[in-house]
């Protein structure tokens, strides 16, 4: 295959900036994501209140949850340069607070803040991914942007342990700094302005106070319990039921209803939520079925979260020249039909007790397949949206993903949970696996933990299966099919 001539590549003279900016803003959101979790030990000894621990994580991605949702009108009718700087300046500043909190109150309210700064950002990359480069350089976007998550999957956490051992925790936080001012510097004059068919947005508050409820009953689901997962689920119900009757009721909804199930996106979003979150929803759990079920070291159960990760960045790549031999819509199903195989090899390691060198083979397959299904998807998306949209509709897709992997994870955190308790009434032994503070394991528990990731997994394969129709779907509604998004 022929390399990408001067005007393909998104490293020429005119994008070079730019790209560098846009995966400098990747890294230090995946760091973000990544990185804060191996600090917490160490932020619990120093300010105490060890409760409120877990609010350093579920605070942070409430509040940009919602913020990724609420900057796509923003970015559509400010333009995404006035909303990067605010967004880039707020985040380094976030970063600053979080680093100098004198109590675990003041850490948790700074994270919050981080995170609409975090959402803020995010929404602004991606949509400035959608109008400052073509369907064909887009691709390679999306490839390079997988590759500087892969890595940061991998480097975060061992940047976050040098900063711990260096500094201390609060140096965790500020290394997002550094990285932060080169994208500023890179992109402050770099990205699009305020687009000439940009119209004036109104401020839909009751329609983020519905999202906000949604968001948070959602991260009330990743607790595990079959209690959890209901009552969430009941009022994320009420929510969306809330949010579809008030958003044909206003001019400017803080998200279009037409951009999630509107005959142009609604195959795109169905399969990557299918994907993306029956995948990262088992695989949450990966490390702890290894280390307690397959007696794995924590070593290796930490670097099996690796497999998927390469997988899942070699899937974008080679995605990213596909596209152009086979067509958008097309390399989507290849996806698909790598991903359900992944899966099943997953299941049949668990169920059929298998060779682990079938799990760790079957998780890159899979992540072939999801890698594919997601870069692809997220082009098809924006080669489908008008300029004027594309802030709106990237954010809504990124919602509706979110969601999906947070009802994923919790899922199948009851599914393990609820079967370990039929079977021995110890819950709290797996909790105390999940969270790293135990180190043998009962084989009773470590026999019921294996039923339950099994028929999780069960479960995600009927995930996977149906993301081939739905992606046969997609294919039936290519670009030339429906309305133009010029």
């Amino acid at each position: 295959m022929a390399a990408p001539t001067a005007q393909e590549s998104i490293f020429g003279s005119e994008t070079r900036g730019l790209t560098i900016a846009v995966m400098s803003c990747v890294g230090i959101i995946a760091y973000n994501n990544l990185a804060v979790a191996a600090a917490l030990p160490e932020v619990g000894s120093d300010l105490g209140d060890v409760a409120l621990l877990p609010w350093t994580i579920s605070a942070e991605l409430l509040t940009s949850g919602v913020a990724i949702l609420a900057a796509g009108p923003l970015v559509d009718s400010l333009g995404p340069r006035r909303v990067f700087r605010w967004s880039v300046v707020a985040f380094i500043l976030t970063s600053v607070a979080c680093g100098v909190a004198p109590s675990m109150v003041g850490l948790v309210g700074a994270r919050a803040l981080q995170g609409v700064a975090a959402g803020l950002l995010f929404t602004v990359t991606m949509t400035v991914i959608g109008l400052s480069y073509d369907a064909n350089r887009r691709a390679r976007v999306f490839a390079a942007n997988s590759i500087v998550w892969g890595v940061m999957s991998v480097a975060g956490p061992s940047v976050a342990a040098v900063m711990v051992a260096v500094i201390d925790w609060r140096g965790v936080f500020y290394f997002n700094v550094p990285v932060a001012l080169i994208a500023a510097v890179l992109a402050w004059r770099l990205l699009p302005d305020q687009p000439e068919t940009a119209g004036r947005q109104g401020f839909d508050a009751r329609g983020i106070a519905l999202v906000t409820m949604v968001s948070a009953a959602g991260l009330a689901v990743v607790e595990g319990s079959i209690t959890a997962v209901v009552v969430g689920a009941l009022i994320s119900l009420a929510g969306l039921v809330g949010y579809v009757a008030h958003a044909p009721r206003v001019e400017d909804p803080v998200m279009r209803l037409e951009h999630v199930w509107g005959p142009r996106y609604r195959s795109i979003h169905s399969t990557s939520m299918l994907a993306v979150g029956s995948t990262l929803g088992f695989h949450a759990f990966i490390p702890v079925y290894l280390k307690a079920v397959e007696g794995t070291s924590t070593t290796a159960a930490a670097f099996s979260v690796v497999y998927l990760s390469v997988g899942w960045t070699a899937g974008a790549v080679s995605s990213s020249r596909a596209q152009q031999m086979f067509g958008r819509e097309r390399v989507v199903l290849f996806g698909s039909l790598f991903l359900a195989p992944g899966f099943y090899g997953v299941a049949a390691a668990v169920i059929g007790d298998a060779p682990l060198w079938l799990l760790y083979t079957s998780l890159v397959i899979a992540g072939l397949g999801v890698g594919t299904i997601s870069t692809t998807g997220v082009n098809i998306l924006q080669e489908r949206s008008p300029a004027a949209e594309m802030g709106r509709v990237s954010a809504a897709h990124q919602f509706v993903r979110t969601l999906m992997i947070t009802y994923s994870v919790g899922i199948v955190g009851a599914l393990i949970l609820t079967t370990v308790d039929r079977r021995t009434g110890d819950v709290e032994a797996v909790r105390e696996l999940l969270g790293g503070d135990a180190d043998a394991v009962d084989p009773a528990i470590a026999d019921a933990l294996g039923a339950g990731f099994g028929f999780a997994m069960v479960a995600a394969c009927i995930a996977a299966t149906l993301c081939v129709p739905s992606a046969l779907r997609l294919v039936r509604t290519r670009a030339d099919e429906v309305t133009s998004a010029a």
